[in-house]
């Protein structure tokens, strides 16, 4: 089955094998569609006043137009695969949201996880794009 023990995996993800401290263990990786326009730009509306993030440019509160998931076995891995990401030199972290550490009213609908935003820059050309892990 899948990393998170429901089955196999979907179509989309990629069953990776890691070595964590208790071992090995598979994760899932699962890309995102890359964000739309359309949805940049309904994300840009949120963002303008009177919201309190409503500072120009609006468009610097768009940080993963470019979206994969990690699906790991329990908060040990998580913490490890954090870990992985915040410790790689190519890949500077420039926003961490932890949403377990969040209050109920702060996150209604129940959701949790450790969302981490990464700068990638192309070698070649120099161009970077923040991408969400």
């Amino acid at each position: 089955g899948g990393a998170s023990g429901s089955g196999p995996p979907p179509p989309s993800c990629s069953v990776t094998n890691c070595m964590f401290a208790d071992g090995p263990a598979q994760v899932l990786f699962h890309p995102a569609p890359i964000k739309t326009v359309q949805r940049m730009r309904e994300k840009l509306l949120e963002y303008a006043p009177p919201h309190p993030r409503a500072k120009w440019p609006l468009a610097a509160n768009i940080l993963d137009p470019v979206r994969a998931s990690v699906v790991c076995r329990g908060a040990a891995q998580m913490l490890e695969v954090l870990d992985w990401f915040t410790e790689d030199p190519e890949l500077p972290m420039c926003r961490l949201k932890n949403r377990f550490s969040m209050s109920r009213d702060q996150v209604p609908d129940g959701y949790r996880d450790v969302s981490v935003s990464v700068v990638f820059t192309h070698p070649g050309t120099g161009l970077s794009i923040i991408g969400e892990i």
